[in-house]
């Protein structure tokens, strides 16, 4: 620890270099440790003087790392999330409590872990949780937070990953819409019904739906969009129309009834949904408890759903 004391202009200066990094923007970095964008970079050139090196190269576009600063950082930030996890567990064992925190899509959340919540809470007293929420597509970094529900992601050495499902979509509506509206199956065209769409560019809108069971074409319906996957759903609950629903989403609305498949066929894309975590970062055991329960009630979900369809 001498020689690392004498190798560094001062001990903030990993911090600061470990944001910036993360980042790739000094003003970002500043913005995370309430100093001024000027302050970072002056700590940054100390810190690439101090030790001979450049650690950034700056462009007009942005900030990029060099080889030696992509090393240094690897380093850093695993040895960081090392320092927050046991800091943690000791803040757990002091309070008696953990807490736990996943990113989910906002619709995920809403629709299928909210009303299991109060179950959890009885069964895991001692786990707090917070939820980081994806308002789109749930992509992107877990590095933040205890795990992720995400979409495809690769199978490589930055992740681990548990299967929670493969990638389902189906139609689904109230069951008054359905007795009042009936079924795509039912219908020569799509005039009697609205489509509930989710806007943007979207990798299974309804269009590529239909044409897949050769449905009549979306031109034929009426149309409600929202920005929201959340209120898409919600829309399908309150009877104004039919939405795609992705199973592991509507999960918990189809075995509560609040929605009803509008159609026998169901789209499976061979892509799956994942419990993704990141591997720099080792799953603390409370974090394992939450994602063996999450696994556990999928599971328990998909048996039942199987279950009452063979009945009908």
């Amino acid at each position: 620890m001498t020689q690392l004391r004498r190798l560094l202009p001062s001990a903030n200066a990993l911090l600061v270099f470990e944001s910036a990094a993360r980042h790739l923007s000094f003003t970002r970095a500043a913005a995370e440790l309430s100093v001024t964008q000027s302050a970072v970079s002056r700590m940054i050139s100390r810190f690439e003087s101090h030790i001979g090196l450049p650690l950034f190269q700056r462009h007009p576009t942005g900030l990029a790392l060099t080889d030696d600063g992509r090393l240094l950082y690897n380093s850093v930030a695993s040895s960081l999330q090392r320092v927050e996890i046991t800091l943690e567990d000791l803040l757990s064992r002091k309070s008696g409590k953990s807490t736990v925190t996943l990113s989910v899509s906002s619709a995920f959340a809403m629709h299928w872990f909210m009303p299991r919540l109060a179950r959890f809470q009885e069964e895991f007293p001692a786990i707090d949780l917070r939820f980081q929420l994806v308002r789109s597509e749930p992509v992107g970094p877990v590095l933040d937070v205890d795990f992720g529900v995400r979409y495809d992601t690769p199978d490589d050495g930055s992740h681990l990953r548990w299967p929670l499902m493969e990638e389902e979509v189906i139609p689904v509506c109230s069951q008054a819409y359905l007795d009042s509206h009936g079924s795509l199956d039912d219908c020569g065209d799509l005039t009697g019904h609205t489509l509930v769409h989710l806007s943007g560019s979207l990798r299974i809108p309804w269009s590529l739906y239909l044409s897949e069971f050769a449905y009549p074409p979306v031109s034929g319906s009426r149309s409600l969009t929202f920005s929201d996957y959340t209120l898409v759903i919600q829309a399908a609950i309150s009877g104004r129309g039919i939405a795609l629903g992705w199973w592991h989403v509507i999960a918990n609305d189809l075995l509560s009834h609040n929605l009803a498949p509008a159609s026998r066929n169901t789209l499976r894309t061979g892509r799956s949904y994942y419990i993704v975590a990141t591997a720099s970062r080792p799953l603390r055991e409370p974090a394992a408890l939450v994602r063996d329960w999450l696994l556990a009630e999928m599971q328990t979900d998909r048996k039942t759903l199987t279950s009452s369809r063979d009945k009908t």
